[in-house]
């Protein structure tokens, strides 16, 4: 294996910076009052990162819920205006209706 080749010196340069990174990381941590290192704040962070995520995803969840709930309600108004439109006496009245009917959910449909 060739250790001279320019992947396996990118690679190492790279190891290399976030080995920096680390080591100024572990400084920065070291440095900050004792109170302030204790590992209870990053658990703390992490709860409460993981309790935010958890809400953000119960609203789009139950936002989705609401939506399919309201149009599962729309298609069934719908449904039961198609079949009192079918069921009227005279075509004329019956296309008539059916005519009304969609150019209303037309008109709902347009944004």
């Amino acid at each position: 294996m060739d250790l001279n080749s320019p992947a396996i010196k990118w690679l190492h340069a790279q190891t290399g910076g976030f080995a920096a990174r680390g080591h100024a990381l572990h400084g920065w941590w070291q440095h900050l009052p004792t109170g302030t290192r204790s590992p209870v704040w990053p658990r703390i962070l992490a709860t409460l990162l993981i309790l935010g995520l958890l809400l953000a995803f119960y609203q789009v969840v139950g936002g989705a819920a609401q939506q399919g709930e309201l149009r599962r309600k729309a298609t069934a108004m719908h449904a039961q205006a198609i079949w009192r439109c079918h069921s009227l006496p005279g075509v004329s009245v019956r296309d008539s209706c059916l005519l009304q009917l969609n150019a209303v959910a037309l008109a709902d449909a347009r944004p």
